[in-house]
């Protein structure tokens, strides 16, 4: 059991560095948008004025919050083992933080907030056994979330009476393609059954 948790941890590690080296930070659309055309604007004829004031927006400055974020967590993670235990707490301590933050804003998904913990872990805890173990209670935690969230999503479609629509139709056409002697167009009868119910969810939420 320990060797199979350790296992894991070493390949969400490697996850990890994969991920925060390669820029996964996430910025919606909207917010990137928003970026990208202040600094084609700013880049134009526009007077200095104006381009400090696009700089000075909002979106511009929480862009500029999460580069240096990313920047934070990937200094962190590369240069965690050079430091002392006290120094290596102090970030730590900051980058859960912000971490924590990000996450509440809705602007780290649960998988790459999972994976941001779990190099913190691997950071800062140096027994095997206790990173092994400290991972296992974290994605418990998010196990439970992820329950959370899908019963709260299940509840929320069966009000939705599209969706209950959809369900009764559901039924109907599974009924209906398993009695059939033949199936069209040469189709498999999964593959059919997939195209018909397909078609059932789009017309119900159209």
């Amino acid at each position: 059991m320990r060797t199979t948790l350790l296992w894991v941890l070493a390949l969400t590690v490697a996850a990890i560095a994969a991920a925060v080296g390669g820029g996964w930070l996430p910025l919606s659309k909207a917010k990137a948008d928003t970026v990208a055309a202040s600094n084609a604007q700013g880049t134009g004829t526009g007077a200095p004025s104006q381009m400090q004031a696009l700089l000075a927006t909002p979106q511009a400055r929480d862009y500029r919050q999460r580069q240096q974020f990313q920047r934070d967590a990937q200094r962190f993670f590369r240069d965690a083992r050079n430091l002392g235990p006290v120094a290596r707490s102090q970030r730590a301590q900051v980058l859960e933080r912000k971490i924590d933050a990000y996450e509440n804003a809705g602007e780290l998904s649960a998988g790459e907030t999972m994976l941001l913990r779990v190099g913190l872990i691997q950071a800062t805890v140096a027994d095997p056994a206790e990173q092994a173990a400290q991972v296992e209670v974290l994605a418990q935690r998010y196990r439970a979330d992820a329950a959370r969230r899908n019963a709260q999503w299940q509840d929320q479609q069966q009000r939705d009476p599209r969706f209950r629509d959809y369900k009764q139709r559901e039924r109907d056409v599974v009924a209906e393609v398993l009695a059939m002697q033949r199936i069209p167009a040469g189709l498999s009868r999964d593959e059919y059954l997939r195209q018909r119910l397909q078609a059932e969810r789009e017309q119900a939420y159209r």
